[in-house]
């Protein structure tokens, strides 16, 4: 009656507390202990359902939760069932929590890291725009390189021009002291030559009166002995008298001098006068008849000249040399020259032709004698070049000295055509000549503008091919191995290499030594791609080249053979 009475109660209340059953779920089977396998006290359930809360009606006002467990063992259970953990979850829920502050301690470190990553990031950016400041400033730079070395190399074949200017300068000035003391040796001998004929004239004429003589020599200075000497004192004075001034005391004497000498019929003086003598020119001097037919003619008037006589540094037709032949037969004094003329009369003294001596070196007298013997005609081909002196050309050129060595009677010289150009042959023809009589000597010099590069190649090898020594143009190399030293161009070597005369051109050695010091790579073959486009254009170059590879390799070679004690030994050794 009571569980009716509470049903009734309940339904009649309409509480909403019921609550239904819920669904049967399903709890997976855990791994059983080795404990509990072993006690055997443990049992397996596969299903387990819960119950709700009793549905009967609470007698107190507070609302309780229903109880739907039939007995107090299901309440127990349900207790024990949520006291039990399984250690796998247990260490799960560990390893959870241990994740979370490794998250919590990883997401700290990479906090850390985005805000280096930030500051690299600026530091970055900061230091690419200073590389783009420094990139621009050598640019800068490499354009103020560029200018400085042109600037350079301007500088540099204008000292040279220079140098070849002081040194033609400085071999006319040796030029013009050995000529001045060719002509004080000969004024020296003038005087000597002057003093003794000036003595002889002295002796040969008759003594004047004693009394006379002293009166003149107490009176007056003595007149220059002649004007020769008056001429020589010249230079030391900036005006001088042609002739002499004239006293009364002199003019006295030329009258007693000229006047016949007569009888005396009074009381004759002494020959030797005690005392001075007496000074007529205090006396008053009376005309006679006879004064004006004995007087002595009246002296020119006096003329100034300059004290140095411009007649002996005018042009002369003829040297010097012939105008002493006759004094030379009395005195071995060595005959002076000047400027010769183109025109010079030739003589048989033959000179004496030795290849190892610079002919501009030598004085105008001894490069005079170069002009003797006949002249020859030098051909190109069938163009005559020029017909200059056998001599000089032998001198200047070996290829001459043999042929002429060989062929005596020959009359002239061949070359082959096309072997180099007319023009700068005949530059150095020209020169040749000039030598035989040109008061000074020079050199053909180059001009340093790049423009010009044809034209003085052209003259390098017209040099080679006349067989120049090379003391004659070893300016010329210099001058151009500097050149292919700083940077050549594509059209200078061109030039060079097409220019080249291969049996004697140290020109096209410079320039592939030049060549394969700067584009030989690590494998000791191998050359670059431009000196392999120049070397297909020009075959010489690419042999010349070859050659200087293997003589690299070759010493290379020689080294490791010899070993590094041998190497030190040559490195250490003093170089000659």
């Amino acid at each position: 009656m009571t569980g009716a009475a509470s049903a009734s109660a309940f339904w009649a209340q309409k509480s909403h507390t019921l609550k239904t059953s819920p669904q049967p779920t399903s709890v997976p089977a855990t791994a059983q202990s080795p404990s509990l396998k072993t006690n055997g006290t443990a049992t397996e359930k596969s299903h387990m359902v819960l119950k709700g809360k009793s549905n009967r009606v609470s007698t107190t006002t507070t609302s309780t939760k229903t109880d739907w467990a039939d007995s107090d063992e299901d309440d127990e259970f349900m207790a024990s069932f949520s006291a039990f953990k399984n250690p796998r979850i247990v260490s799960l829920e560990q390893q959870l929590e241990q994740k979370d502050v490794s998250i919590e301690a990883l997401n700290a470190v990479l906090d850390t890291k985005n805000v280096r990553i930030a500051e690299l990031e600026h530091i970055v950016e900061r230091n690419d725009h200073l590389i783009a400041s420094l990139e621009n400033e050598m640019e800068m730079k490499d354009a103020n390189i560029e200018q400085l070395h042109t600037t350079n190399h301007k500088q540099f074949l204008y000292v040279q021009e220079l140098v070849s200017e002081v040194d033609g300068k400085s071999r006319r000035v040796q030029d013009l002291e050995a000529e001045i003391d060719q002509r004080c040796a000969r004024i020296r001998e003038l005087e000597v030559d002057l003093e003794s004929q000036t003595q002889v004239s002295v002796d040969g004429t008759e003594k004047s009166d004693p009394k006379t003589d002293t009166m003149a020599t107490e009176v007056i200075n003595p007149v220059p002995a002649s004007k020769a000497q008056a001429d020589e004192a010249a230079p030391h004075a900036a005006l001088s008298v042609c002739s002499p001034i004239i006293t009364p005391v002199d003019q006295e004497q030329r009258h007693a001098e000229n006047a016949p000498k007569s009888p005396t019929t009074g009381k004759e003086l002494p020959s030797k006068q005690q005392g001075p003598a007496i000074n007529t020119s205090m006396f008053p001097k009376l005309w006679t008849p006879d004064m004006a037919k004995k007087a002595a003619p009246v002296e020119k008037p006096k003329v100034l000249k300059m004290a140095l006589d411009m007649s002996k540094f005018g042009k002369k037709s003829t040297p010097v040399a012939q105008k002493t032949e006759a004094s030379s037969n009395k005195r071995s004094v060595t005959p002076t020259h000047s400027l010769s003329s183109k025109r010079r009369v030739k003589t048989a003294e033959v000179p004496e032709i030795c290849l190892t001596k610079d002919i501009r070196e030598m004085t105008h007298a001894e490069r005079v004698i170069f002009s003797n013997g006949p002249d020859v005609t030098v051909m190109l081909g069938t163009i005559v070049l020029a017909m200059l002196p056998k001599y000089v050309l032998m001198q200047c050129s070996s290829i001459a000295y043999k042929y002429f060595s060989s062929n005596p009677n020959a009359t002239s010289i061949t070359f082959a055509a096309g072997s180099m150009d007319a023009e700068a042959a005949k530059a150095h023809l020209e020169w040749m000549a000039e030598m035989t009589y040109q008061g000074r000597v020079y050199s053909i010099t180059l001009n340093g503008d790049e423009k010009n590069d044809g034209k003085n190649l052209k003259i390098c090898r017209a040099a080679r091919v006349l067989g120049l020594k090379n003391m004659y143009v070893g300016h010329f190399t210099k001058l151009l191995c500097d050149r292919v030293r700083s940077r050549p161009s594509r059209q200078f070597m061109s030039l060079i290499c097409e220019l080249a005369y291969p049996e004697n051109d140290p020109i096209f050695e410079c320039l592939a030594n030049n060549l394969v010091n700067q584009t030989l790579d690590k494998d000791e073959t191998k050359l670059s791609k431009d000196v392999r486009e120049l070397c297909a254009q020009y075959p010489l170059l690419g042999e010349q080249l070859a050659k200087v590879v293997q003589r690299i390799k070759n010493s290379r070679a020689a080294d490791r053979r010899r070993g590094p004690k041998s190497r030190a030994q040559s490195s250490d050794s003093p170089r000659k």
